[in-house]
């Protein structure tokens, strides 16, 4: 099952560098980095995952649109709800100024 959401940017700074410099510094009790700007995929992806939830969210950033694209994967007849509904608290909560709409697409 994946999920796709949406976050527009106020400002043309990128939310995926926010993101993953901030989950870095300041430990989430569930979110962390597992991987980011690895050479063999193309810049501006990150791979969010929680402890003791089911699935992962690739993050995508687009400067042109100043977009945050996050796709919600589960495996093995998991759902992705709990994951995205954690990354989208933290989004809100540490971010949310930064923010000034989010679409979510079921898939």
């Amino acid at each position: 099952m994946q999920i796709q959401m949406q976050a527009f940017a106020k400002r043309s700074g990128s939310l995926r560098r926010i993101i993953t410099e901030d989950l870095a510094r300041r430990e989430h009790e569930v979110l962390y980095v597992r991987e980011f700007l690895n050479v063999q995929r193309s810049k501006g992806w990150a791979k969010v995952l929680g402890r003791g939830i089911p699935g992962a969210l690739n993050i995508e950033w687009s400067a042109s649109q100043r977009m945050l694209t996050i796709r919600a994967i589960a495996k093995k007849g998991n759902k992705p709800y709990q994951l995205l509904g954690v990354f989208m608290q933290y989004l809100l909560e540490r971010h949310g100024t930064k923010i000034t709409n989010i679409n979510i697409q079921l898939r």
